[in-house]
């Protein structure tokens, strides 16, 4: 049987492909527009930023996001061939407009953090 963290990342070279079937809907709360990306690439950086913001409860900047992807992938020992700073505030921003991440500022810096999920008896 599969740990979540041996299914977490694949062990694999991830490039973007000419043609995809299975398409993702982004959405970006600033502005509204909507952008299509692969499923299997959404997958992986949804799950990469999910983990780096669970280690960090308190908030940490977009730069922060970014390494802590990339640390995801090195450790994992996934190869992405693309540009990991856009697909990542692509897919923040989507997670933002999901409400599974929420922005706030803090001493003039804007931090990011997981929505606080309320469990109801």
């Amino acid at each position: 049987m599969w740990t979540a963290d041996d299914r977490f990342f694949q062990k694999e070279t991830i490039s973007m492909p000419a043609i995809s079937a299975s398409k993702i809907e982004c959405h970006n709360p600033n502005t509204g527009r909507k952008m299509n990306i692969d499923a299997k690439v959404y997958d992986l950086f949804s799950k990469a930023i999910y983990h780096t913001l669970k280690e960090n409860k308190h908030g940490i900047t977009f730069t922060d996001i970014v390494s802590g992807v990339k640390r995801c992938f090195r450790s994992k020992g996934t190869i992405f061939k693309g540009s990991i700073e856009w697909y990542a505030v692509t897919v923040k921003n989507d997670l933002v407009a999901s409400n599974v991440i929420e922005t706030f500022t803090e001493k003039g810096k804007k931090l990011h953090r997981l929505r606080p999920t309320s469990i109801s008896k």
